[in-house]
């Protein structure tokens, strides 16, 4: 399931058609009752950043897409009616938010009101689907308003294609693998027979009420208070980024390791009683010193919150951020691994508080001596192969799609397949970044493979 951006996407031509939902169902959505569960901490912030941003004039796609292939031609009111059923199988995406006061309200569209129709804007070239996408996405994909979502397919003869965009607020790269198979269901007429799931607005509801009884005293908040003293942390090489400016987005995708080579790294780091985020850490930790002689490894790494069983296929934004550090000393691979584990322990105790609710416990002095920086390196690792229909992901030409926003810092995901590993990052495109981080990244990929015995 490969990452691509959508000015790196090339899709085939073909007949171009837009889901949207009718008039009369976006008039019933305005007049949409409040619903009682509150905004989560991340979504609330998510709609304070595209507003300020929209006011400021900064462009930005705040939204996570997919898309995929089904066999032959592809029937456009039966996919329309497919994606309904989807989303009133997934309460976030019944509703959308209004600024009240200093917060904002929750809206939620009654489900039976739900209904998309397909509106055929004819045969594009792959160049004007694209161009097409990269006009409507992120206004249609607006979560103060109704649907936060956008679907089109590009229909032809032999196989067809499916594209999806969801706002931010309501979805993950995890939510994200199961929509392939549950669309399809629907479409196939076999949505009876998908297992129940809980519901991302119930979520939010006790993200918040468990957010509130940490207090500046809690450990959680402690644990953050001893990582946030040294500052916020540094890229592991300079990007040349000036701070609070932004820059047009540039990336790199290096595939790490065949099938049989990732699971070679797995067992390195099993053996050592630990999992591939840590050994991505402890590879991190290894580059960085080798590159810039760094004694300890610092990031923020992304950890789903997906507690209990009712979360596992809900669709949301089950996903916080942990402080992870270490120390780097040891050019050794296994002993930064044991390193790296023990902190991503400590960092997973604290899964439950977001870094919002933090700024709000805080005493204002350990505020304040964060200063100005760059946005500190954040770091994902994702096991696609588990997902409904994952091995189908290659055949059926399942990717992720983002949007072309504008970076500060350096965002870097590891994606495991069955057909592969392979890196992504995403950094600032400045003149001292476009020589810095392809270093960075080759290094990086010699120290994962020679970790895993494999010839760099």
């Amino acid at each position: 399931m490969e990452m691509t951006s959508l000015a790196e996407y090339d899709p085939q031509p073909g007949e171009l058609v837009e889901f949207r939902a009718p008039a009369a169902t976006l008039d019933i959505a305005r007049k949409a009752a409040v619903h009682p569960a509150p905004l989560s901490h991340l979504q609330e912030n998510h709609v304070r950043r595209r507003l300020a941003n929209d006011r400021a004039g900064n462009p930005q796609a705040p939204w996570l897409g997919m898309h995929f292939d089904l066999p032959g031609r592809l029937d456009a009111p039966v996919m329309a009616a497919a994606l309904a059923a989807w989303v009133r199988r997934h309460s976030t995406l019944l509703t959308w938010f209004a600024p009240q006061g200093d917060g904002f309200r929750r809206h939620a569209v009654a489900p039976e009101s739900v209904a998309f129709v397909p509106v055929h804007q004819g045969h594009r070239s792959g160049q004007a689907i694209r161009d097409h996408l990269r006009t409507c996405l992120v206004p249609a994909t607006d979560p103060t308003h109704w649907p936060p979502l956008l679907a089109h397919a590009v229909v032809r003869d032999t196989s067809s294609t499916v594209v999806l965009a969801v706002d931010h607020a309501h979805t993950d790269g995890l939510s994200l693998q199961y929509a392939f198979s549950e669309l399809r269901a629907f479409y196939q007429g076999k949505g009876a027979l998908l297992p129940d799931v809980g519901s991302h607005v119930d979520f939010c509801r006790l993200d918040r009420d468990r957010s509130a009884r940490l207090t500046a005293r809690s450990p959680e908040t402690a644990r953050w208070t001893h990582f946030l003293r040294d500052g916020l942390p540094a890229a592991p090489v300079d990007l040349g980024a000036e701070p609070g400016r932004m820059y047009p987005t540039g990336a790199i995708r290096l595939d790490v390791f065949e099938a049989a080579e990732a699971d070679a790294f797995g067992r390195v780091c099993k053996d050592a009683g630990l999992g591939f985020t840590a050994g991505l850490l402890a590879a991190l930790a290894v580059t960085g010193h080798r590159l810039s002689g760094q004694e300890a490894y610092r990031a923020l790494v992304t950890v789903h919150t997906r507690d209990e069983p009712r979360w596992e296929r809900a669709h949301g934004w089950f996903v916080n951020t942990v402080p992870v550090e270490f120390p780097a000393t040891e050019r050794e691979f296994g002993k930064v691994l044991v390193a790296a584990g023990q902190a991503m322990s400590r960092a997973s105790e604290v899964r439950a508080l977001s870094p919002m609710r933090l700024m709000e416990v805080l005493p204002d002095h350990e505020i304040s001596h964060l200063g100005t920086t760059q946005t500190p390196p954040l770091v994902s690792y994702l096991d696609l192969r588990h997902a409904p229909a994952a091995r189908e992901f290659a055949s059926s030409n399942v990717g992720y799609l983002t949007g072309e926003g504008r970076a500060q810092g350096l965002n870097l995901w590891l994606n495991r397949t069955w057909e592969g590993t392979y890196l992504r990052v995403d950094y600032p495109g400045t003149p001292t970044a476009r020589s810095t981080v392809p270093r960075f990244v080759r290094t990086l990929r010699s120290t994962l493979r020679e970790a895993a015995g494999l010839e760099a």
